[in-house]
């Protein structure tokens, strides 16, 4: 009897061991899988790479920006427009891995997503190259090609989207590489104190300056039963003790909030973000989505507001004029600002339109998300606001006839004491609208003269693509 025991003992111990088994190798295919895959040190990934002609990468309109050529009988990634794409497409090396749309996306330009099972067993028993899947992507390559040119020779970037889909219509980030010739260069690059390597438009962290202005103008309008709009500028203010000056500490005299929007007064956002308080204000920027996932088909990182319950008075004076911890990327202004201009809803960044097979044959399409983030009503008083600051104020230079356009400038102080200059605006012509940011890095200007002026020619480009976008 003691025997028997024992022995069942042994086989109920048994069976665990083996269901625990059966448990972690299906946790692992389920769960673990595709990051095993995607893990660039993956040596069966990049052993597999020798007999695939990677996917091609197109824009909107069919131009190739990324496609795999044969060279003695070894595939190899070739780039057609040099530095262009460098921080869109990235780039695919088996001695430095792969970055950007090549790492994100790289089952898919592989082919090593399942839906095509049979077509893999062909090409292996016949000894032909498998096929990667084909990105078509958001982006217009006139726009892309007119903002690189605009930003040529300074440290920055342009985002340009549509404000009803999301669609990313141009991203550059300068100083930017040529992956065509990445090995060569890498020492430099890597070595290199401007960190061309970096994406700026979605990972650069920058204080927002006075771009943020307009988030602090949406939370005002909400509550101005708390909030007194008028102020006499006297180009200083003392917020508990510590004084906070207008640009140039011009004196604006008095002031509602569309005025002080349209000159960029400091001192009377700032005392109205210290009316607001701390949780109105902490609240309406959550909303805009900062310490938040902007969600969509990109890895974006987060913006920063690393605020707890209690802000203090001269915290929330420094938010309310886009400086203090505040930081945001690019990509996440042009969210913002394109968010006036879409009835208070904020799109989901999308960047690839659809993936393909190599015959053609659509296997995904993208759809766009939003979240509203106001009411229409709130967003078009904003809206108005924007297009007066353009009309009148510190965003003229960003004007275009016979269009439509609003915007905002700021001028962000920064630990190198040479400003960042930002335009963050829209433009509307017919039915077309277009949304974009630009970020001038330690440019040492004011938006309204740096940045603006960029701004506008890429908006009125985009306008002329129109139907095309």
């Amino acid at each position: 009897m003691e025997n028997n025991k024992k022995i069942v003992h042994l086989i109920v111990f048994v069976s665990l061991l083996f269901l625990s088994i059966i448990g972690y190798l299906t946790y692992f295919q389920i769960f673990m899988a595709a990051d095993v895959i995607d893990n660039p040190y993956n040596q069966r990934q990049w052993a597999r790479e020798d007999n695939t002609l990677r996917g091609r990468i197109y824009d909107r309109r069919g131009t190739v920006l990324a496609e795999t050529e044969v060279v003695e009988g070894r595939p190899r990634r070739r780039y057609p427009y040099n530095q262009l794409y460098s921080h869109v497409v990235g780039y695919s090396y088996k001695q430095y891995g792969r970055s950007a749309l090549e790492a994100q996306y790289n089952r898919e330009l592989m082919a090593l997503t399942p839906e095509s099972p049979v077509a893999h067993i062909k090409e292996q028993l016949t000894g032909d190259m498998i096929q990667g899947n084909d990105l078509i992507l958001t982006i217009d390559h006139e726009i892309q090609r007119t903002a690189e040119g605009l930003l040529r020779e300074k440290t920055g970037s342009v985002v340009v989207i549509n404000p009803g889909t999301g669609e990313i219509l141009a991203m550059v980030s300068k100083p930017d590489f040529n992956p065509n010739t990445l090995m060569e260069d890498w020492e430099n690059l890597a070595n290199d104190e401007r960190s061309p390597l970096i994406n700026r438009s979605t990972t650069g962290l920058y204080p927002p300056g006075s771009t943020y202005k307009i988030v602090m103008a949406a939370a005002i309008l909400e509550d101005l039963h708390i909030v007194d709009e008028e102020y006499n500028c006297t180009g200083t203010i003392n917020i508990d003790g510590y004084n906070l000056s207008d640009y140039g500490k011009t004196a604006h005299g008095p002031v509602d909030l569309i005025q002080s929007l349209v000159v960029s007064c400091n001192t009377n956002f700032a005392r109205m973000a210290v009316e607001l308080g701390g949780e109105k204000v902490r609240d309406t920027s959550r909303r805009f989505m900062l310490d938040r996932p902007l969600g969509g088909d990109l890895s974006i990182t987060q913006s920063r507001f690393p605020y707890g319950n209690v802000i203090e008075p001269t915290e929330l004076g420094a938010i309310g004029i886009g400086q203090g911890k505040v930081l945001v990327t690019p990509l996440h202004m042009a969210l913002v600002a394109s968010t006036f201009i879409n009835d208070g809803v904020m799109m989901e960044p999308q960047i690839i339109r659809k993936i393909q097979s190599p015959q053609g044959r659509v296997l995904e399409t993208r759809s766009p998300n939003g979240n509203r983030i106001l009411s229409s009503e709130i967003a078009e008083e904003i809206r108005d606001m924007m297009v007066a600051t353009v009309e009148r104020g510190t965003g003229r230079r960003a004007a275009l006839r016979g269009t439509t356009v609003g915007g905002k400038t700021g001028t962000a102080e920064n630990a190198t004491g040479r400003s960042h200059a930002w335009f963050i605006g829209f433009a509307t012509r017919g039915e077309d609208q277009v949304a974009v940011a630009v970020i001038l890095e330690t440019e040492g200007q004011s938006g309204g003269v740096a940045a603006a002026p960029i701004a506008g020619q890429i908006m009125d480009i985009a306008l002329k693509r129109g139907g095309e976008i």
